[in-house]
């Protein structure tokens, strides 16, 4: 006779569960990431059906046996959805996630985000011994705000980083230190929804494909909001304000989710010059007309005039010296009454949750003397530069946002 144990005669001990939590965590990251690389999710969706693992494995090339272990294995981490077809044998499909964040057919993604922990930040937490010997990030991206109000220039080689973490000739410029090196990815298929330009003194090394390295990055960037942008403008009714900055704006994602989502509003991308060329040729054609895009630095150049502006993911990556800087020029050319829309994941005020925000504090240790902060910190920082009425919003799932909205008063 078999005897069957229940849960209550035999269970693990919960005390590992968060430690066995981490372990696979890096196993479905690198499954992930393999799947990504090899354009599995792309081929699955060509198909345009629930297909079995030999229909796949015969337009791939690949052996079968193996191809149906892994077919159940993203179906297990719901990067799939399995099913049985009228014969019963399993199929298989893109969930709807994947169909929508992880195939090059679609924008926005979240290829190109993925590609950048994979490519950057995993090869710096290499360093993370001599990190904590020296206390010092292995690229310090605020070393120029001191001398010039330039984080990073825009010109190639302006600032060199280990080469297996980045590539040397790689530019690095958008207004986000985060942004401005983020840009350096493994290579990644042919994707018909990136722009190729031709090569010219201001725009970065074009690779075979056709693909530069700053249209992977603005991809990256563009993944960061992808899953919450449209919360992110719905957050606050901003449908007072008939002009807006997106200051470090990158490709414009949270520009475009303001414009569909206030058609009043004209709106201004302000970035480097590299970051503007590429964003340009990203714009969405129903855009044109309500969307402008301008070249400049935010620390040496005019900003263009708005009675809102956006910041980013902007503010967590300087040190308070460019911080102070940076909401002292937005406050004096904001007329009485505007606002400030500022976007950042926020500290819970015991700096333990969320996890997310929580792990970007560190890993900002890593690349700049930036910061993740408590709602309260920010109150005081904002408060000091005159602005008032700050409120906050939290959008909720996993995602990289909350947001605050920020008045200077009458």
């Amino acid at each position: 006779m078999t005897e069957v144990m229940t849960s209550a005669d035999a269970h693990s001990d919960p005390s590992a569960d968060p430690i066995m939590d981490i372990i696979a965590g890096a196993t479905r990251y690198k499954i992930m990431m393999q799947c990504i690389e090899i354009g599995l999710f792309d081929e699955i969706e060509s198909l345009g059906e629930t297909c079995t693992a030999e229909t796949i494995a015969k337009k791939c090339g690949y052996d079968v046996s193996v191809l149906e272990r892994l077919l159940s294995t993203l179906a297990s981490y719901n990067l799939l959805q399995k099913d049985c077809n009228r014969k019963g044998m399993p199929s298989y499909r893109n969930s709807s996630g994947t169909s929508k964040y992880l195939t090059r057919s679609r924008r926005p993604t979240m290829i190109g985000l993925a590609m950048s922990v994979d490519a950057m930040i995993h090869p710096l937490l290499d360093n993370l011994p001599m990190l904590l010997k020296s206390g010092k990030p292995k690229l310090d991206i605020n070393k120029n705000v001191a001398d010039n109000g330039n984080i990073l220039s825009s010109s190639p080689n302006h600032q060199k980083t280990p080469n297996n973490i980045m590539d040397k000739e790689n530019n690095m410029g958008p207004g986000s230190p985060i942004k401005q090196n983020m840009s350096s990815m493994p290579h990644i298929p042919k994707m018909p929804c990136m722009p190729k330009m031709p090569p010219n003194s201001t725009k970065m090394p074009m690779e075979k494909n056709g693909i530069d390295y700053q249209a992977k990055f603005l991809m990256a960037m563009e993944g960061f909001s992808a899953s919450c942008a449209s919360s992110i403008v719905k957050a606050f009714d901003l449908s007072q304000h008939r002009s807006a900055v997106d200051l470090g704006g990158g490709p414009g994602r949270i520009s475009f989710e303001m414009a569909n989502t206030y058609p009043h509003m004209k709106i201004t991308v302000f970035d480097l010059p590299p970051v503007i060329q590429v964003a340009q040729k990203m714009q969405q054609p129903c855009s044109q007309g309500q969307i402008f895009f301008k070249t400049g630095n935010f620390f040496e150049d005019e900003i263009p005039s708005a009675d809102l502006y956006l910041l980013g993911h902007v503010i967590h990556g300087f040190d308070l010296k460019g911080i102070d800087r940076l909401l002292q020029k937005v406050y004096s050319k904001l007329p009485p009454g505007g606002s400030v829309l500022v976007m950042e994941k926020i500290l819970a005020e015991n700096r333990t949750e969320p996890e997310l925000a929580v792990t970007n504090d560190f890993v900002m240790t890593l690349l700049s003397q930036g910061q993740e902060r408590t709602f309260s910190d920010y109150q005081k920082l904002f408060s000091k530069h005159g602005f008032v009425n700050v409120q906050f919003k939290h959008i909720d799932g996993l995602n990289y946002y909350d947001v605050m909205l920020l008045k200077k008063p009458f």
